[in-house]
């Protein structure tokens, strides 16, 4: 069955259809979902990694999410990102992420630029005090822009700005090149840059 097809019968809830798509990409979201526990260090036992795929399809079928993949090509980034947004929520709302996961403003953001931290691609000088924010809050921000993007951007950047994924390891994920990839990530940074520079100068610290 084409994708195309294969998603317009999902959204019309057609049982067969969907038991063909959770055969078909069960495997991408359990690598995403694994990935995203190893990463946060999260404290979850094996047998539940199943349970969390299953909740991920369960909540992709409920709101009839595959209704606004316009897009098959983008189908597998799209995936990839629910559910490692997904597997950071689960991990948050059950608190089994590792206590000491935070992010300070002076940590690396980019394992290819040693000097690329959240200060100076935020440039304000309420951000220049050393003070270390919760991951969940400054993620949470971070997440919310990030979220704005296409779903190629989206992808790119979480992968370097979180999973600390170089431009080349990011190339072969998303299997595009290494200039474009680039791009995305500048592009992306400097979206950032320009829209959390504003909520951050409301905030007192």
């Amino acid at each position: 069955m084409e994708t195309q097809d294969l998603l317009n019968r999902c959204v019309n809830k057609d049982r067969g259809a969907w038991d063909e798509f959770v055969r078909h990409y069960e495997g991408l979201i359990a690598k995403s979902v694994r990935y995203k526990l190893s990463k946060l260090r999260a404290r979850v036992p094996r047998d539940q990694i199943g349970d969390i795929v299953q909740e991920i399809f369960l909540m992709i079928w409920e709101k009839n999410k595959l209704a606004g993949v316009k897009n098959t090509s983008t189908l597998k980034s799209w995936l990839a990102i629910v559910s490692l947004n997904f597997t950071t929520n689960y991990c948050e709302l059950r608190s089994v992420r590792d206590p000491g996961d935070t992010l300070s403003l002076d940590a690396n953001l980019s394992p290819e630029n040693p000097g690329t931290t959240l200060g100076s691609l935020i440039p304000s000088e309420k951000l220049n005090t050393g003070k270390t924010l919760e991951a969940n809050e400054l993620r949470s921000m971070v997440n919310d822009e990030i979220s704005k993007l296409d779903l190629r951007q989206q992808l790119a950047l979480k992968f370097n700005l979180f999973e600390e994924k170089t431009q080349k390891d990011i190339s072969e994920i998303m299997n595009l090149p290494e200039g474009t990839v680039a791009t995305l990530i500048r592009r992306g940074k400097q979206h950032l840059k320009n829209k959390l520079k504003r909520k951050i100068d409301l905030v007192k610290f």
